[in-house]
């Protein structure tokens, strides 16, 4: 009887190599198979769409033996529904910051984003921070100018200076509502930016904040500076900004996707694997494998010789 080898062997092999590439910083392994129902063809938040690249922060799953998860889809493209259902408001967070999907357009690559805290502030918002995002799959589109705020300039606390004459067309006239309440507050597009470096608005301390926004170029060349500055600049705001998206830009998610597959990436952006249509994952891609069996002739034996002794 053959001797059975003992298991423990095997289970330490799949142990160490499990925690060498953990201790190595290679990304984590997917199994043979995965659950489909994380890689839906299409789901939807409200009256968005929401389809591969994107995915809702719902479908992760957690990789076994690994303190970390993965999705179907761009690690950043991750969309929060929150209220689900055809009320729910899809949202996505770039640099730490919130903003609400108002479109997705999967032809052109692009999305609209609206930022959520003006997006509630009102008729007369006070934008409290710029745009940044990781350029690892999104980028800004030359559908987009820049609106800059200077905030709280010329305070009356302590001061006895005003704003030069030439400075009352872009001073924003509705009311902000406090931090920026003290002092005037003024909206520039690229074309009227020059005045404020001409009264040096951003040096000295002179304006307590600026913030530079991108807003959708079609709607801002609509509305004159008269309008914007009597609230016209919240509508702008409301209308978001477009960003697009790349197609993958590894060689594995690549040869994923012209696969047929859909790629898999860590929280840290790593890819993971190539997610088939029959919730199993491809190496290195979706497409069916053709096996060649060869086969090998069999050559009969050549007889033994048999001599008998009397």
């Amino acid at each position: 009887m053959a001797a059975r080898l003992p298991r423990f062997p095997v289970l330490l092999f799949v142990f160490l190599a499990v925690h060498i590439a953990a201790a190595h910083g290679d990304p984590a392994p997917l199994p043979t198979t995965y659950d489909g129902s994380m890689c839906p063809e299409s789901s939807s938040c409200g009256n968005v769409s929401i389809r591969y690249p994107f995915y809702l922060s719902s479908t992760t799953r957690n990789i076994t033996d690994y303190n970390t998860s993965y999705s179907c889809g761009y690690t950043d493209l991750e969309i929060f529904c929150q209220d689900e259902g055809p009320t729910g408001t899809p949202v996505i967070f770039l640099g730490g910051d919130k903003y609400t999907i108002l479109n997705i357009d999967y032809d052109s690559k692009t999305i609209i984003l609206a930022d959520s805290d003006v997006l509630l502030g009102g008729s007369c918002p006070a934008v409290r921070h710029g745009v940044s995002f990781n350029k690892m799959w999104l980028h800004n589109t030359s559908s987009n100018d820049n609106l800059t705020f200077y905030f709280n300039c010329y305070s009356t606390r302590g001061h006895d200076e005003v704003p030069p004459p030439d400075l009352v067309t872009y001073e924003i006239g509705c009311n902000l509502k406090s931090p920026y309440a003290d002092g005037a507050s003024f909206v520039f597009t690229p074309d009227d930016h020059d005045k404020a470096k001409e009264h040096a608005l951003d040096q000295d301390g002179r304006c307590k904040e600026v913030v530079s926004v991108p807003v959708r170029s079609e709607v801002l060349m609509a509305r004159n500076q008269s309008v914007l500055v009597t609230g016209g600049y919240a509508e702008v705001l409301w209308y978001g900004f477009e960003l697009e998206w790349n197609r993958a830009t590894t060689d594995q998610c690549d040869l994923c996707e012209q696969g047929g597959g859909k790629c898999a990436y860590s929280q840290k952006r790593e890819f993971t694997g190539c997610l088939c249509s029959n919730a199993k994952v491809g190496h290195p891609d979706c497409r069916p494998r053709t096996i060649y069996s060869v086969r090998i002739k069999s050559v009969p034996s050549a007889q033994p010789s048999i001599t008998t002794l009397v």
